[in-house]
């Protein structure tokens, strides 16, 4: 049966284009994170999503003192694929500009932040 639509966005027979939007519910689960850990292979990108304690354990604190890195395990692992991370680059710097220009600049650690853009 032929494409009973017209014009350069015509699809195929069986095929349509569909649009998402997220529609998060009250009861969506919702994580507070503070940290963040990306890494890569050769098929998709893992962002690692921490809450880093306010206390450490004993063990911790001893693998800290000796400069190792503590191990937390995540809260959160994304597993995106390689097609979607420009996309998702480009919409993080859209909404930190958005951000920016509403709030001020966005500070990092132990630096000042905030400051209202004139």
């Amino acid at each position: 049966m032929a494409n009973k639509r017209n014009g350069k966005n015509a699809l195929p027979d069986g095929q349509m284009k569909v649009e998402v939007r997220a529609d998060p519910k009250p009861d969506t689960p919702s994580y507070y994170v503070n940290f963040i850990a990306v890494n890569h292979s050769p098929y998709d990108f893992c962002i690692n999503a921490v809450r880093l304690p306010s206390q450490l354990s004993e063990e911790q604190q001893q693998i800290a003192k000796k400069g190792g890195r503590v191990p937390l395990e995540p809260l959160l692992q994304l597993v995106i694929p390689t097609t979607l991370m420009k996309g998702l680059i480009n919409a993080l710097s859209e909404q930190c500009r958005k951000y920016e220009s509403q709030y001020g600049t966005i500070g990092t650690p132990g630096g000042t932040g905030n400051e209202k853009k004139q």
